[in-house]
Formats: structure tokens, sequence, C-alpha cells
């Protein structure tokens, strides 16, 4: 479970909104990657040979691609903490 000490808060969600779809975001994350890892348990199984079907295929490229999305996720998080991005209202945000 999810540790909510490091749940953003209110004065963050003033600076920074994006922040709370972020959390939303990372939490869907680890349900869907424990889902997955849940329904899947053969494909990081350690036994030789081992049948591995498409689906098994797929569920382990999403698994991946969901780390790195993780990883990505808390890279933002910091850079955000150390190097807030300044705009004035009205400016776009990007």
């Amino acid at each position: 479970m999810k540790n909510l000490d490091s749940m953003p808060t209110p004065t963050e969600l003033m600076d920074y909104p994006q922040l709370a779809v972020l959390v939303a975001l990372e939490t869907t994350l680890i349900s869907a990657l424990r889902a997955l890892l849940a329904a899947h348990p053969t494909i990081f199984d350690d036994t030789f040979p081992r049948t591995i079907q498409e689906h098994d295929h797929w569920a382990a490229h999403l698994i991946y691609l969901g780390g790195e999305l993780g990883s990505a996720l808390r890279k933002y998080n910091r850079a955000l903490k150390h190097d807030p991005c300044t705009y004035q209202d009205g400016d776009p945000a990007f």
C-alpha cells in the first residue's frame, strides 16, 4: 500500500496542481502492475523450458513499461522539488 506520507500537501497542490493527477496515476500504475504480476506469475518463472503465450509476452512488456513510467514519475517529482518551473498566470506552461 502506498505510504500516505508521500502524498502532496495542500500547499504543494496549490503550487503544483499537476501533482494531484500524477499521484492518482502512480497509485493506479502500482495497482495495474500488481494485477498483471498476479495474473501472469509464470512470465518471471525460473524454470526452463517454459511456455509463454502471446498475452504473457505483452503482460511482461506492460510491466516493463510500467516500471519505466514509474521511474519517470519519480524523476519528475524530484525535479519539480529541486528546480520548480516558474511562470506567471496566463503564460503557457510549455
